[in-house]
């Protein structure tokens, strides 16, 4: 695992690329908040930190479902050795989307208990979301998990613990994070105007399903979980592309 020695201990970069990621867009959403004239920028903050739990929870939540076989197989190990066990399965892997419908669903859930329209607070807290990923998928790069197919011209891992050693890969890690930059500028770009609560939601997420479906194509772990023929992740994408047309639908109905 890649790490960075700061006063004398390892720290995986990882870990710092998400805080810095996170703190960035902690400054993006007090910058924001402020722009858009929020008067009460404790409940943008609230609802931001509402968010990430939530997406901590729900990223440690689905990554855990996709391990299920292996935990069950590995059950005996947290008698023997319940810290092994637990740095296995507990302490690392996080699924993003898992964490983007767990942030989303906290921060709406914040709003509906407050009474707080979601659509103000989606213009604020809405672009951070391909921030913090774009920074995330950049430390998957660096540590070499979620790494892509074999291709003769691809990047050569040398003392990854999780990406095979010495195989060119396809360093789909970096496409993401790249892809999910784009997306941050349009989520700022298209959160200038006032929208429908759930509008830029559905934006962001419709088009990160179709990226995700597609470049899930390429990824070469086989650790993240498999149903029949398609990756969670893509079956999850599909999953949410069906529920963006279910509500567009709905919504349309309601404004005929």
């Amino acid at each position: 695992m890649a790490t960075l020695t700061v006063l004398g201990r390892e720290i995986p970069l990882y870990s710092l690329l998400t805080v810095a990621g996170a703190l960035l867009a902690w400054g993006y959403v007090e910058w924001r908040a402020r722009r858009l004239g929020h008067q009460n920028t404790a409940d943008v903050e609230l609802s931001f930190l509402y968010g990430m739990i939530g997406a901590f929870l729900g990223a440690k939540l689905l990554s855990v479902l996709t391990q299920i076989p292996a935990i069950r197989a590995d059950w005996p190990l947290l008698s023997v050795s319940p810290s092994v066990f637990m740095q296995k399965y507990l302490y690392a892997g996080f699924v993003f989307y898992g964490g983007i419908l767990g942030a989303l669903l906290a921060s709406w859930c914040y709003c509906r208990t407050k009474h707080i329209a979601y659509a103000d607070m989606e213009r604020v807290l809405l672009p951070i979301c391909p921030l913090i990923h774009a920074f995330g998928r950049v430390g998957c790069f660096l540590t070499g998990c979620c790494y892509g197919k074999s291709v003769p011209w691809g990047y050569v891992y040398h003392h990854s613990a999780v990406a095979p050693n010495g195989v060119p890969l396809l360093p789909v890690q970096l496409f993401e994070a790249g892809f999910e930059v784009i997306l941050c500028l349009i989520a700022i770009l298209l959160s200038k105007k006032e929208r429908r609560g759930g509008t830029l939601t559905a934006i962001y997420l419709g088009t990160y399903g179709i990226f995700r479906f597609i470049i899930e194509f390429w990824r070469g772990d086989a650790y993240r979980g498999f149903i029949g023929p398609l990756s969670v992740s893509q079956w999850i994408a599909l999953a949410t592309l069906l529920g963006i047309a279910l509500w567009l639908i709905r919504k349309n109905k309601k404004t005929a």
